[in-house]
Order: C-alpha cells, then structure tokens, then sequence
C-alpha cells in the first residue's frame, strides 16, 4: 500500500518503521525540514516538509496515489482537518490521532458524518491497558480478545511457582482446558513453547485464559499472594490519568494524583471527581513521603517524562510498593527496561501502532476471515492477533491436529458462540469461530497464513 504518514514525532517514526517492515511504500509529511531530511537519510521512505493541512503539500507527498494517510501530529485539530482534506482529494481511508477527553463522546460523528476510516486514541487505550493490569497485581500486562472474554497476561515466574523448572507437559494434567502457554519470554530471547519446553525463574510466560479465571490462574503461576489493590497513586495529571482516575474510580478504588501544574490540576478536578488532586512536585520525594507512597498498593507514574516515570517508580519500588506501573514513549528505553527487573510497562506509541496495524492488515486482506484485534508483545518479537473465521479459511472442520501450520505460529484460543475453548488436537474450527493466534516471525493476514 502507499502510505502517507503527517507528523514525524515518535509514533509517527515508529510507525513508518513498521509499515516498511510490512512493505508499504511510506511518505512523511513533517514540518520541520530537519528531521524530513534525517528520516530520508535513515530509512527507505520519502518525505515532504510543510503543513498537512495544505492542499498543495499533500499534492507534493502524492495524496492522489495513496491508499491511507495517518495523522500523528500533537494537534488533534490538525489531525481532523488534514484527514478531512485528504478525503476531499480522493484519498479512501484515513485515520487520525485523537487524544483530548472532550472529543471522546464524538467519534463515532467523526468516523460515520465526517469519512474519518478510524479515530485512535492513544490515551484511551493505555488507560484501558494500565486499568486491566491494575485488576490482576500478579501480572505484569494484560491484552484482551474476544470482547474483553479472553485476555494475554504476561506473568514472571518465580522460584515458589509451580511451574519453575518443570516441562510444561508435566503440568497441563492440572490446568488442562482452563488455559495455554503460548509464549516464553527470556532474557533476550522468545519462544513458542512445545510440552517439552521447561520452564525456569526469572522467565515471563505470556498466558491465554478467560477473563473469569485469569486472577486465579496467576496467582497459581506466580507463586506469588498479590491482594487486591484499593490505594493508587498516580504521578502526572496528563490525559492518561483523566480516563484511568475514572476507570478506578467507578470500581472503588481510592486514587489520588499528584501534578505540578495548576491548570492540569484545575481539568483533573472537573473530569475527576472522585479523586484526590495534589497541586505538588513529584520530583520532590519528600512530598511523595507526605502524601503516602509507602501505604499505597500502586503506584502509576504517566507524566510527560520517561526519565521522570523512570526514577518516580525506581523509588515507589524502594519502599516496598507492590505494583507498579511506567509509561515510557522512547522506544529506546523500552529496550533498557526489558533489561530490568522493572514491574510493568506501557508504551504509548506501541499501543496506537498495534491499533494502527490492525486496520492496515485488515485493508491489505483479500480474505473473508477478518482482522479483530492485533498486539505486539515482548518488544514486538511476539504478535497476538484474532480473527474471525470466514467461509474461505482452508482448515474449516479439520481436526487441528491434521493441519500443518508454519513454525513458531499457534492457536492460543476459539471462541464458539457463547463458549471459549483453549484448544487440543481434536478440536476444529468452523466459520464464524474467533481464533486467537499467536506468532513469532510471521506477519498474519488472515487465518490462511497460519498454513505451512
């Protein structure tokens, strides 16, 4: 596909990183000319530097000939407006980078009156993604399928786990049917475990259960007792902490923010009731002493920061917090963290390039099986994709154990109606099942590509 990208900031460049890898022919439109002229440098790609937002510079950037034009920039506004362009000339999908709270209630308007293909909010979902983890403290991240039925939770075994150097054919009799074990992270490397595969301390093995059972079956994995959590603090009033405040609170949890900023705090008093704002340095652990740190069962670190998120949870974990959650945007500290025994993390720009990658794989598709829902786990050297199953899948009604499928590639979980199946040998799928796969080294289109 040709592909215009506008806006040349970290998603935007993360993006333009993974589309190529995918073999899209990728533009950015940047208005700073600098870092046009680097990206071309760096990567195969073309770019164009001035304003999306005029006709004649995604005529430069070739908007005619595109299939797609993604809006990254920080301006919501901007965003809308060059979609809304694009589509004016002939341009037919568009998608665009949403974040304020107060567009949230319009988007299904924006998408179905103003012709925006998909509006992505990359606030929303990390909010969504901190909220599931913070439901089971065992875990280290938690995705979800089929509605919010199935989820993917990444857990780190521990020496008291039951799972610590064992093959995981000597404990499927226990558990067999309530969940699989689709993928082991450790160190450096990534598998898709067979049933000789043993599992050793210090490993994260990546979980497909229901949503009902996750809590005890991570609690089971761990080894560890994690109690609910009831105290969170949140460092950063940034629009992550707006939907997350809400989420918790609806569900009784005590939240308190902390956020430098008057204006920020002032918002976070209108769109958070429920919670506690402090008008407050958090770079001041004094003032982290003060308001409680040490009592709390959480603590979520989202401001502008990596390098602030970094330190504030370095310390929360210092005085024996159990839970703690980083956001990170640079994708090179991501790969510090993987180096670390860091608790959890959520990477911002990952997420809405996950979202971003669904849509484009679903348009590139010339099968019926569609696209659902698609992540990238472990650094994306894993994905976990989830599609539903079309007349044309080649293996409709074949025992799954008659089926050869491409290496380092399974099918972690079927959804039939009404009832969810982590799946053996002898089962099949038919049409309309949604099939979560999970993959190393293989990019998934549809179903079909699961087939050697």
């Amino acid at each position: 596909m040709n592909i215009i990208i506008i806006g040349a900031g970290a998603l935007g460049v993360r993006l333009a990183e993974i589309l190529l890898d995918e073999d899209h022919d990728i533009t950015i439109i940047e208005k700073d000319e600098s870092k046009v002229d680097k990206l071309v440098e760096t990567y195969d790609i073309q770019g164009v530097a001035g304003l999306a937002t005029h006709c004649d510079v995604l005529r430069e950037a070739g908007v005619k000939e595109s299939d797609l034009v993604i809006a990254t920039t920080p301006s919501d506004e901007n965003n809308i407006l060059a979609c809304l362009i694009a589509k004016k000339m002939g341009v037919s999908n568009t998608i665009a980078r949403v974040r304020n709270p107060e567009y949230a209630t319009q988007m299904n308007f924006m998408r179905e009156e103003l012709g925006v293909s998909l509006m992505v909010n990359p606030d929303l979902s990390a909010a969504l993604e901190i909220y599931r983890t913070l439901q089971f403290p065992s875990t280290i991240n938690v995705e979800s399928f089929s509605n919010g039925r199935i989820d993917i939770a990444g857990i780190k075994i521990t020496d008291e786990s039951p799972l610590c150097n064992r093959k995981l054919f000597e404990f499927s009799d226990k558990f067999s049917g309530n969940f699989i074990i689709c993928a082991v992270s450790r160190g450096h490397e990534v598998y898709i475990p067979n049933g000789d595969f043993t599992i050793l301390p210090g490993d994260t093995v990546h979980v497909t259960g229901s949503h009902k059972s996750l809590g005890k079956i991570a609690k089971e994995l761990s080894g560890k007792k994690a109690k609910m959590l009831k105290n969170i603090m949140i460092i950063g009033g940034s629009r992550i902490s707006i939907y997350l405040s809400n989420m918790l609170a609806s569900i009784g949890k005590d939240v308190i923010v902390i956020e430098p900023n008057k204006d920020r705090c002032d918002k976070l008093f209108e769109f958070c009731p429920k919670a506690t704002v402090i008008n407050g340095d958090y770079n001041d652990y004094s003032l982290l002493l003060k308001e409680g740190i040490e009592s709390m069962d959480a603590v979520v670190t989202l401001s502008d920061y990596d390098e602030t998120n970094f330190l504030v949870s370095m310390f929360s974990e210092s005085v024996n917090v159990k839970k703690n959650i980083t956001k990170v945007n640079s994708q090179n500290l991501v790969k510090m963290l993987n180096t670390m025994d860091m608790d959890s993390y959520v990477n911002v720009p990952e997420i809405t390039c996950d979202a971003i990658c669904q849509y484009v794989r679903a348009k590139k598709s010339v099968s019926s099986a569609s696209m659902k829902t698609l992540y990238k786990l472990v650094d994306g050297k894993i994905e976990a994709s989830e599609f539903v199953a079309g007349d044309d899948t080649k293996f409709l009604g074949k025992q799954l154990n008659t089926i050869k499928m491409k290496n380092n590639v399974l099918i972690a979980a079927v959804t039939k109606k009404n009832k969810i199946i982590f799946p053996s040998g002898n089962d099949v799928i038919e049409s309309g099942d949604r099939v979560v796969i999970v993959s190393k080294g293989s990019i998934i289109y549809s179903l079909n590509d699961i087939l050697a």
